[in-house]
């Protein structure tokens, strides 16, 4: 009796239905392996997979000679359980060209004043949580371009010899259809300390920085575009944050709303709020400051830049409160 050809291609399409997508697939690494062998499972893995670093044969990844590993795939999550990563001499998670990329839940000693914790170039939609990052240059270092990040709950701490607790820099000229386009980049909850520059933002920044407790500095939050058209975009929302001070270099100001803040006095200056001579708010944009502890002064340029300041106190606190200023706040301010 032959086979009905037809009959079987339907029961195959059925039972294809039936079992439905593919599931995504939890990989698990353990501390015996070596750095190439974790390096191959992340190479293998598909997009929605998780790499599971497993505590069940130790809690210290040192591999061979230090780890180091490139992330290769888009769409992983790569989860530390708490586990401990020893670098090397470079850094510990590379993630250059990638997006929807998770990595939460390590203790990262990067062991290297050359190394970074995370780093990469055009990285998007990722997000970077609950980590501990000590010992090297960088804690979180993210350059030539960025958007929609998620960088929440890790401490980064001990990085005296380096630079950025946590440095996000996009230089690319970008017209104002292109920077709106943008994903908004959140930076939250993060206890930085013992860093020279806290949280650093390098170029185009568009997003929310909120609940993060920043000490230990030579300055608590640095925006530095460049003088150049087109790359150094900011639109801002600044909320309840802890920080040794701000500086703000050239940054193009569409949006800034910096209220509910302490703000401390920049080590070695008299200022709170410091801007330098190429510092400008676009024709149109708005500065909103309000409901600050403002523990020093605030340089006369950006007092001037402000469009409303209200309720702020501390020996920086200024008031700046117009009719027309406050009709403003109350149609763009931020309400958390």
């Amino acid at each position: 009796m032959k086979a009905n050809k037809a009959g079987i291609l339907a029961l195959l399409v059925a039972l294809s239905l039936s079992m439905g997508p593919v599931s995504a697939a939890n990989w698990n690494v353990n501390a015996n392996m070596n750095n190439s062998v974790i390096q191959g499972y992340i190479d293998g893995a598909a997009a929605g997979d998780t790499i599971n670093f497993t505590i069940n044969n130790g809690t210290t990844y040192t591999g061979d000679t230090g780890i180091s590993l490139k992330v290769t795939k888009d769409n992983l999550t790569l989860l530390g359980n708490e586990v401990t990563l020893v670098g090397g001499g470079t850094s510990i998670f590379d993630i250059t060209n990638r997006t929807g990329i998770t990595i939460r839940d390590f203790f990262i000693n990067i062991n290297s004043t050359g190394g970074d914790g995370i780093t990469g170039s055009n990285v998007a939609n990722s997000t970077i949580e609950n980590n501990v990052i000590t010992n090297g240059d960088d804690g979180i270092n993210i350059f030539r371009g960025y958007n929609g990040l998620k960088i929440i709950g890790n401490t980064i701490t001990n990085m005296t010899t380096g630079r950025d607790g946590i440095s996000l820099v996009n230089h690319n000229n970008l017209t104002e259809e292109a920077f709106e386009a943008l994903n908004d980049t959140l930076i939250e909850g993060n206890i930085i300390d013992d860093v020279q520059y806290g949280i650093f933002l390098g170029g185009n920044f568009k997003g929310l920085i909120k609940g993060n407790d920043v000490t230990g500095t030579i300055v608590g939050l640095n925006i530095t575009g460049k003088p150049t058209a087109n790359n150094g975009k900011l639109d801002a929302v600044i909320y309840d944050n802890y920080i040794t001070g701000i500086a703000m270099e050239c940054p193009q100001v569409y949006y800034l709303d910096i209220l509910d803040n302490v703000i401390a006095n920049l080590p070695g200056t008299n200022n709170s709020i410091l801007t330098n001579g190429n510092f400008s708010k676009v024709s149109g944009g708005y500065i909103f400051v309000t409901d600050n502890d403002l523990v020093s002064s605030v340089s006369q340029a950006f007092i001037d830049a402000t469009t409303y300041a209200a309720g702020n106190t501390g020996a920086g606190a200024y008031t700046k409160n117009s009719l027309w200023g406050f009709i403003l706040w109350l149609l763009y301010g931020y309400f958390p």
